[in-house]
């Protein structure tokens, strides 16, 4: 486990959400000069990456390689909203919508600089032992750093 930045210390954060920004390159477009669709799950995956290593301290290379479990995602999907070209800004929120006893239920929401929302993705993963391919309870420091950030999001919203 690395050490995670304090919540309160999220530079990316609005309203309490870790934001992931990024820019759209010109190799993300396709022949019709906007992002290739699978590009968009691409971003989503790298803002999740770089949410559960900053944020919740763990990062996925560590996890599989020094403590003997993955998280691999179980579901995805995805929604289209507004399309995104080279040279556009995107700013990709990460949510989590709830945490199990082995899984984590994320959702992501990216939107161009303008604030146009141009596409929202859900993703399920399950902590999973590597020998055994299969899912496992949770380790407690994981869970806390997710459910302080999901009651964060809550306690935000309510206000």
């Amino acid at each position: 486990m690395s050490k995670p930045i304090e919540l309160e210390e999220i530079e990316a954060i609005e309203g309490g959400v870790f934001i992931h920004r990024r820019r759209v390159h010109f190799g993300d477009s396709d022949a019709a000069r906007i992002v290739y669709t699978p590009r968009f799950l691409e971003y989503a995956m790298e803002a999740l990456e770089v949410f559960m290593a900053d944020v919740i301290g763990y990062d996925w290379y560590t996890i599989n390689k020094e403590h003997g479990f993955g998280t691999p995602f179980v579901k995805i999907g995805m929604e289209i909203k507004s399309p995104l070209r080279p040279g556009d800004r995107v700013d990709i929120s990460v949510l989590v919508d709830r945490v199990g006893g082995s899984s984590i239920h994320f959702r992501t929401i990216g939107a161009r600089g303008d604030g146009v929302v141009a596409f929202e993705t859900s993703f399920v993963c399950v902590v999973a032992d590597q020998e055994k391919v299969k899912a496992v309870p949770m380790p407690g420091p994981m869970r806390e750093r997710l459910e302080a950030y999901r009651t964060r999001l809550v306690e935000v919203a309510a206000q």
